[in-house]
């Protein structure tokens, strides 16, 4: 059986429409960062403790986190409306890196990559910052916004596109045959 490790419903979407099926067992964790921990331990660390530890033998896992990186700062999701605002404006005009983490597991071992979008923003006023926030309620994305949100702030990106929905696609389908395969030969 192959179990997602995630609730979000960009990935589900994401894996769904590739045609893949799965059952969803979201572990529940504390996400809270450490003192002085860079951002990429921290994704690495989130990534693995969504993975959890209590594993059936034969199923396949996956799991994933999303970051969004602005001067080796991590921006989280927004608390409330005013956090969504400061970190929009924050961001407004300027490059961020957005990383996604993926970690599969079966009982041959698991395996953890990650791959790095870089995002523009739009120059944002504080009025557009308030009517996308109306129109777009981002309060479950990590930076405070999606990429797919029409008339949103991206400008331009280098890199995947479903890595800022949440999911680097390129990435896990040249990983995902090899998992596969070994995890059925197993």
């Amino acid at each position: 059986m192959f179990v997602l490790k995630s609730a979000s419903p960009r990935r589900k979407q994401i894996l769904s429409d590739l045609g893949f099926r799965f059952q969803i067992q979201p572990e529940h964790i504390n996400e809270s960062q450490y003192d002085r921990e860079s951002p990429l331990s921290y994704l690495e660390r989130m990534v693995h403790s969504k993975l959890g530890t209590n594993w059936e033998p034969n199923n396949l896992y996956l799991s994933a986190d999303t970051i969004v990186v602005y001067e080796n700062q991590i921006l989280h999701k927004p608390t409330d409306e005013e956090d969504a605002i400061r970190i929009l404006k924050t961001l407004s005009g300027k490059v961020h890196s957005v990383f996604s983490g993926v970690a599969f597991h079966h009982k041959l071992g698991t395996d953890f990559f990650y791959e790095e979008t870089a995002i523009l923003f739009h120059p944002w006023s504080e009025n557009e910052i308030r009517n996308y926030i109306n129109r777009c309620q981002p309060y479950d994305k990590a930076g405070s916004y999606g990429i797919q949100d029409p008339n949103g702030p991206v400008k331009e990106w280098t890199g995947s596109y479903t890595n800022v929905m949440g999911f680097p696609l390129r990435s896990f389908l040249a990983r995902h045959e090899l998992w596969i395969r070994s995890w059925e030969e197993s």
